[in-house]
């Protein structure tokens, strides 16, 4: 059985999709709102605040019996309103996270999705590995360093993720896929920043590596690994790719620098950061990991 916690998320609706298409196994899926979600036999919604106890103390002792495969997504995200709002995220990413994983119990494994940020900046397209010190440029970048350090304090496993992108599986939730979608469906020009590299992958990708990660799971499994895409690529690559998927005119794909960010953002970001994805492929035997959109 599946435990996932947060669930209702761009990247929670992936991992239900390829739970259900790649396994056998039931699913209780848990989100603080339980409306418009993913409807299927083998999937139960439980509606939990992660950061009211007794909600989270009900659900365990509800699922606790049971032997569970669990990944924990529930997250304050944004790094602008982390940002602003920085006790409360730790609330969240931190405090909350770490009460949820200490009721938990019969658990087989535990992988939290982390992201790039936890990196900091990558300096001459250096791609980080799972064992480089950590140097993260804003709030939310310290906050997942922390959270981090709770799982693996409780012996569970980290994954890192980079920039993530596919349409949306929820028709009330917009990604950023869908938004350039849209501009250029409209022949309306959408900037995107050509001088920001990462080793961006798609959620569907995301997904399916981290269940076949867990239905193999062994403890010889690295506690910490990197999920990305081989390639190096800015937004605008993205962009440029996802048009020419559709069969959309790429020009309105517009680059744009970073320079031209300034105040567009309220927390710092990395320019370019990177990762090396050596570890993941030699334990899931792959010869490469694409972009695939």
């Amino acid at each position: 059985m599946y435990l996932i916690i947060g669930a209702n998320g761009f990247l929670g609706s992936y991992i239900l999709k390829n739970i259900l298409e790649h396994t056998p196994d039931e699913i209780i899926a848990v989100a603080r709102n339980v409306e418009n979600v993913i409807h299927n036999p083998r999937i139960k919604w439980r509606s939990c605040d992660i950061s009211n106890k007794k909600a989270v103390d009900a659900l365990c002792e509800e699922i606790n019996d049971l032997e569970k495969k669990v990944i924990f997504l529930a997250a304050y995200h944004n790094p602008d309103l982390v940002e602003k709002n920085p006790k409360f995220a730790w609330n969240i990413n931190v405090t909350s996270l770490s009460y949820f994983v200490n009721r938990l119990s019969n658990v087989k494994c535990l992988f939290y999705p982390s992201t790039d940020s936890v990196y900091g900046n990558s300096v001459k397209e250096y791609c980080f590995k799972e064992e480089d010190q950590l140097n993260p440029v804003n709030t939310y970048g310290k906050q997942k360093c922390a959270a981090e350090s709770v799982i693996r304090w409780y012996g569970y496993n980290v994954v890192r993720y980079p920039f993530l992108i596919a349409k949306s599986l929820s028709p009330e939730k917009k990604h950023f896929y869908d938004i350039i979608v849209e501009h250029l469906q409209n022949n309306m020009p959408i900037d995107m920043f050509v001088d920001s590299l990462r080793s961006s992958l798609s959620f569907d990708t995301a997904a399916e590596l981290l269940i076949r990660l867990m239905e193999n799971y062994s403890e010889k499994i690295p506690k910490i690994l990197n999920i990305c895409g081989d390639d190096k690529l800015s937004k605008y690559d993205v962009g440029v790719k996802i048009a020419n998927k559709l069969g959309y005119d790429r020009k309105f794909i517009i680059p744009v620098s970073t320079s031209s960010s300034a105040g567009i953002f309220e927390a710092t970001r990395a320019q370019t950061t990177l990762m090396d994805n050596t570890k993941v492929k030699k334990i899931l035997g792959l010869d490469n990991i694409k972009l695939v959109l």
